[in-house]
């Protein structure tokens, strides 16, 4: 028999592993009460105007929905105050990652990224034959620098995660601007800003004025609704490129790559800024209970720009996840990010803050000797 012709670059993927839903685990373990702090999802739930649009629309599910997604790419565009030419919708924001890497890599370019960020940059890389090459973190922070140093003429797409996830740090506007100014215009610089809505750093940069200036048309910023926004399950995002790089995307993404019912909750959604409001003010309020709880406890943790917090548990991550697990709590081991002492926790309700930090909180036996812990 002959063997089908795979892929070995996709052969050696690891697919991406996302957090367990609640229903499984309450499957699985007989649960009835189950807290999901894993996936940094919106606790609030979705923007209610969302929810009422999308009811409203149901009526015309048997028709296509709209290929070119105009009137939430107009709604973005004024709201963002850039061309609408320049933006792009996606099936999520995980969508116009595939996009940029089909659009410009093939076997053999480099993408250049960091250690400990987002696992999608390395699959997608590896699929289209790429090399993908990282440095290491520079004080829990992209280290811009490094990069700089990593540059070839192999070199098409640099990803910078910002806020980065997992660990919630930022790079900061100076450092920003010194890096576009020394990296060659060939190479487009990937700015993945899926938690911006909640960084409140006063040097946070403004990539969207950076675009709108037109200094850097090999600048493309992503974003998406799944967070602040709470669109999670409706799978849309966008991104925000030059006209040019823009109108390239759009050649090769799926005619009907957004759903109508996702078009329509981002568009109601972006008027609704009392929600937005809202779920800031949960995730701020949210990381200072963490912050003070975490410090109490005696437990090293990363000020964070984004809903999540990233925390050393100083024993072995994974058995301290299972063993919440256990307890009805889900939250993120970062086994998978070269990080077996650390877990990532979103931020939630007050409730569901507290009922996990008294889940690590037996769960490490008060400052006794946990699942895995390190003898000194």
């Amino acid at each position: 028999m002959t063997p089908l012709p795979f892929k070995s670059a996709i052969q050696s993927v690891h697919p991406y592993q996302p957090g367990k839903p609640i229903s499984e685990v309450q499957r699985e373990l007989g649960l009835r009460k189950v807290v999901k702090l894993a996936s940094n999802e919106n606790a609030l739930g979705s923007s209610p105007k969302a929810i009422r649009a999308v009811k409203r629309a149901l009526s015309q599910s048997q028709f296509y929905p709209d290929g070119g997604c105009y009137y939430l790419t107009q709604k973005l565009a004024a709201t963002l105050k850039v061309p609408g030419a320049q933006i792009v919708i996606g099936n999520g924001s995980n969508e116009l990652i595939e996009l940029l890497a089909r659009g410009f890599l093939t076997p053999g370019d480099e993408v250049l990224s960091s250690e400990q960020t987002f696992l999608v940059y390395p699959i997608l890389s590896q699929v289209t034959g790429a090399k993908y090459v990282t440095v290491p973190l520079k004080d829990w922070r992209y280290d811009l620098d490094a990069l700089l140093g990593k540059i070839t003429p192999r070199t098409r797409i640099i990803f910078i995660a910002n806020p980065n996830n997992p660990t919630g740090t930022y790079v900061n506007a100076a450092e920003v601007r010194r890096f576009l100014e020394a990296v060659p215009p060939r190479v487009l610089v990937c700015f993945d800003e899926a938690y911006v809505d909640f960084a409140e750093a006063r040097d946070f940069p403004d990539m969207l004025e950076l675009v709108r200036r037109g200094r850097w048309p090999n600048v493309a910023i992503l974003r998406t609704f799944s967070k602040a926004y709470g669109l999670a399950g409706f799978r849309v995002g966008y991104g925000i490129f030059s006209a040019e790089v823009a109108s390239y995307l759009h050649k090769i993404r799926q005619p009907f790559n957004v759903n109508h019912f996702a078009q329509v909750a981002a568009e109601a959604a972006l008027s609704d800024k009392a929600f937005l409001k809202k779920t800031q003010k949960m995730v701020r309020d949210g990381r200072r209970f963490f912050y003070r709880e975490l410090s109490r406890l005696g437990l090293p943790w990363l000020p964070s720009e984004a809903n999540f917090i990233l925390v050393n548990v100083q024993t072995d991550g994974q058995a301290l996840f299972e063993a919440m697990l256990q307890r009805g709590v889900i939250v993120r081991s970062m086994k998978a990010y070269g990080l077996p002492e650390w877990l990532r926790i979103t931020i939630g309700l007050e409730t569901e803050n507290r009922l996990c930090l008294k889940a690590l909180e037996a769960c490490l036996g008060k400052g006794a000797k946990a699942p895995g812990r390190k003898k000194k």
